[in-house]
C-alpha cells in the first residue's frame, strides 16, 4: 500500500513538474507551440474563441478579449457581467495592436487562423506565444476545445462539453423516424434576403437539428439572395439570427413572402440567447441545436428548459432567471 502511495505521488510530482518546465501543443494551423507554463494572463483577438473561455470556467485569466456578438449595454452584457465581473476592463472592440497587447504583459494570445498569421508571427518576435484557431465547424469546435481544455488544464471540462454536444445529436438523429422527409430550412441574417451559405456553420446547425438547408452547395459566408430565389427553394421553415432587427413579424407581414411555404404555416423563428448568440461556433450553440430539432421536430422528447438551466448552470455557474429561461422557451 506504501508503495502504491508513493508511486501515486512520484506521477503527481512529474507530471507537475513537466507543465513547470513547459510544455507544447499543436494549433489548429498544425503549429507547433510550445508554452513554458499553464497560461495566466491571456488576450484573445478572435471573439469567437473568447466565449469558450467562459464555458471552460477560466475566463478570470482573459486580460483582453474580442467578443463577437456582444455590446455593452445589453441585457446580455449585464448577465455576463454577473460571472466577470471584470468584463468592462477586458472587453475589447475591434483588434488590438501589437503594442496594446504587449502592454497587458500576456503569457498567450488566441487568435483566429483566419485573420491573425501575420499577428502571430508579430508576436513571436517578441516572444509571446499565440495559439491560431479554427472554430467554424462541428469537428472544428471539437478540435477548439480539446486544445483549450490542455492548455488551460481543464480537459475534464473540455471533454464534458463534448460528450454533450456529442449525446444531443446523437439523440436527436436517433428520435428522428428514418425515412421521414425532412423539413427545408432557410437560415436569415441581418436582412431577411441576407442568407447563411452552405459552408457556414448555422448550415451544419440545421442538419444536425434534422433539417435540411436550402443553401447547402452554396459557398462562402453570407449571402445576398432576391426573393426570387426564395420562392424557388420555398422553404418549410425559416429561422433568422438572433442578433439585427429581423422579427418573425417582418417575415410573415411581407406580402412578397406569402406564398413561401414557411410563412402559409407559420413556422419563422427567432433564435434565442443567453451570453452568446446561440448560432455562432461557440458551445453555446450546442443548446441552439436542441432549439433548432425541436422547432422542426415538435415531437421530440427534449425538454429545452432542462437542458438550458443544467448547461448554464454546469458549465457557466450560471443560474438562468427565469425571465431569461422565459424568452428561451417562447
Amino acid at each position: 500500500m506504501k508503495r502504491l502511495l508513493y508511486g501515486l505521488l512520484l506521477v503527481s510530482f512529474l507530471g507537475g513538474l513537466t507543465l513547470a518546465q513547459g510544455f507544447t501543443v499543436v494549433d489548429q494551423v498544425g503549429r507547433e507551440v510550445s508554452l513554458p507554463v499553464i497560461p495566466q494572463r491571456v488576450i484573445c483577438t478572435y471573439g469567437v474563441i473568447t466565449w469558450y473561455l467562459y464555458a471552460l470556467g477560466v475566463q478570470d485569466r482573459l486580460v483582453l478579449g474580442s467578443y463577437i456578438g456582444l455590446k455593452p449595454d445589453t441585457p446580455f452584457w449585464a448577465l455576463l457581467e454577473t460571472i466577470d465581473p471584470k468584463l468592462p476592463h477586458k472587453a475589447y472592440r475591434g483588434k488590438p495592436t501589437v503594442e496594446e497587447i504587449l502592454a497587458r504583459d500576456p503569457d498567450l494570445v488566441l487568435g483566429s487562423k483566419v485573420k491573425d498569421l501575420e499577428l502571430a508571427a508579430a508576436l513571436e518576435e517578441v516572444g509571446i506565444p499565440t495559439l491560431l484557431f479554427f472554430a467554424e465547424t462541428p469537428e472544428g469546435i471539437k478540435g477548439a476545445l480539446s486544445l483549450l481544455g490542455k492548455v488551460f488544464g481543464v480537459e475534464g471540462r473540455a471533454a464534458r462539453l463534448i460528450s454533450y454536444f456529442d449525446e444531443k445529436t446523437r439523440e436527436i438523429a436517433a428520435s428522428i423516424p428514418s425515412g421521414i422527409e425532412k423539413p427545408k430550412v432557410l437560415f436569415v441574417g441581418t436582412d431577411p434576403l441576407r442568407v447563411a451559405s452552405g459552408e457556414m456553420y448555422q448550415s451544419a446547425m440545421i442538419e444536425l437539428a434534422g433539417g435540411r438547408s436550402v443553401t447547402r452547395g452554396i459557398p462562402g459566408y453570407w449571402q445576398s439572395v432576391n426573393i426570387e430565389q426564395v420562392l424557388l427553394w420555398n422553404p418549410d421553415v425559416v429561422f433568422i439570427a438572433p442578433y439585427g432587427r429581423v422579427t418573425p413579424e417582418d417575415i410573415l407581414g411581407d406580402p412578397l413572402w406569402a406564398d413561401i411555404g414557411a410563412v402559409r404555416s407559420g413556422r419563422v423563428y427567432k433564435l434565442p440567447r443567453v451570453l452568446a448568440p446561440w448560432d455562432i461556433p461557440t458551445p453555446e450553440s450546442f443548446l441552439g441545436i436542441v432549439w433548432m430539432a425541436l422547432k422542426l421536430h415538435p415531437d421530440l422528447s427534449l425538454d429545452l428548459g432542462v437542458e438550458a438551466k443544467r448547461f448554464y448552470r454546469e458549465f457557466y455557474g450560471l443560474e438562468l432567471p427565469q425571465e431569461v429561461l422565459a424568452d428561451i422557451l417562447r
